[in-house]
């Protein structure tokens, strides 16, 4: 098996669904990071750009394209 670097491209975005209303972990007009999802349906979101040892820690989860109104798509 090999594994291969790739450099992915965060995107800034605001949450316009309240999840806490439906116990997920994002608020409404909160400011996230994310990148796609691989079928690119959705993004993988964090909370913010913290690289600790090249590992992003502060993943809180996937989450449908639907959530999220992009503020800038070039990070």
């Amino acid at each position: 098996m090999s594994i291969r670097k790739m450099e992915i491209e965060f995107k800034k975005m605001v949450c316009v669904f309240d999840g806490m209303e439906e116990g997920l972990s994002i608020k409404k007009e909160e400011e996230y990071y994310g990148f796609e999802t691989a079928d690119g349906k959705g993004y993988n979101i964090f909370s913010d750009m913290k690289v600790n040892k090249d590992i992003l820690s502060n993943w809180i989860g996937s989450y449908p394209k639907a959530y999220f109104e992009l503020v800038d798509d070039k990070i």
